[in-house]
């Protein structure tokens, strides 16, 4: 299974999307990594979305998700497109995450605690 994980390059954390500046995908058998630029960095608004939506391009719909991972609608989208999570503490490490899957001491959830999702902000036109 491969799993999108949103990190800080120079801490190796976990992180919300609009915090980090790389998506790994993790290969749970092969423990393969592949790592590319976030593509929210580059986007004022809508930056949640738009990382599903990449990951969804890449065929993947498992993310790691710390808290205010998603907002209201990237969380509704997310849902509608079948993705699943594992629940990460914030200040997660990659290295620690692994590790967790390898003893299998985390599990693959369909649903998130509403507590955990970000309000979504609404963008009004400029007059």
């Amino acid at each position: 299974m491969q799993v999108a994980v949103v990190l800080n390059s120079k801490t190796e954390k976990i992180v919300p999307i609009v915090e980090g500046d790389i998506i790994r995908l993790y290969n749970t058998e092969t423990e393969k990594t592949e790592d590319f630029t976030n593509p929210s960095i580059y986007l004022s608004q809508g930056k949640r979305g738009a990382v599903v939506k990449w990951a969804e391009s890449q065929g993947i719909t498992v993310l790691a998700a710390p808290p205010s991972m998603l907002c209201e609608l990237s969380y509704d989208s997310a849902k509608s497109k079948g993705f699943h999570y594992y629940r990460v503490s914030a200040n997660t490490g990659f290295a620690e995450f692994k590790q967790l899957l390898k003893d299998r001491n985390i599990q693959l959830v369909t649903d998130l605690p509403l507590t955990e999702i970000e309000p979504s902000a609404i963008v009004l036109p400029k007059k």
